[in-house]
């Protein structure tokens, strides 16, 4: 039997695809957003003409690539992380560890981020709130639904790292895990 094949990590696999789904998806967030950025690059210093709306369109897409990306850089392993003794411990104290930082700190971040989220978009969508900080004054709702969105992928991703940590305490060995080797640029997942 594969130590792969336990129902921990095969659940886990299966999470896994949200993750990476999303990531890829969001991922194209990255072209109307640099399009927006040199279109108001061209047109105030070749045209001397700024745009009221490269700004607010640049900072939405931004904020909304860098939450919704998350839960994809969280599978991917890509957030910051303090190893020094990590790496050296064995596979199920690695497991212990990671699971008691998901159940302690993790899951109620992501539970209070998620919450307050949805707050701000219910507010934003109800009263169909705009930025006053700018001229263009685009409806917030959109860029504030990120938040919840982005929380519950989040949540997702959580269970299948938990689920990994699982996996690892029964059998002692990590499951095929992704590595920040696989976002490198040009790099094959």
């Amino acid at each position: 039997m594969a130590t792969d094949s336990t129902p921990f990590a095969i659940w886990a696999r299966r999470l896994d695809t949200i993750a990476s789904a999303s990531g890829h998806a969001v991922a194209w967030l990255i072209a109307p957003m640099v399009l927006s950025l040199c279109w108001e690059v061209v047109s105030r210093y070749v045209f001397n003409k700024p745009t009221i709306w490269a700004y607010d369109m640049t900072f939405m897409l931004y904020g909304s690539f860098f939450m919704l990306g998350a839960a994809y850089t969280l599978q991917r392993k890509g957030h910051v992380r303090t190893d020094s003794l990590y790496a050296a411990w064995k596979p199920r104290r690695q497991a212990a560890v990671d699971l008691a930082g998901y159940l302690v700190m993790f899951f109620p971040f992501v539970a209070v981020f998620a919450f307050v989220g949805w707050g701000y978009f219910v507010k934003a969508w109800s009263t169909q709130e705009t930025f006053v900080s700018s001229a263009w004054q685009p409806i917030t709702w959109p860029f504030k639904l990120a938040m919840p969105v982005a929380g519950l992928l989040l949540m997702v991703q959580g269970v299948s790292e938990c689920l990994k940590c699982l996996h690892t305490l029964k059998t002692g060995q990590w499951p095929d895990r992704p590595t920040t080797e696989a976002v490198e640029v040009g790099a094959q997942p």
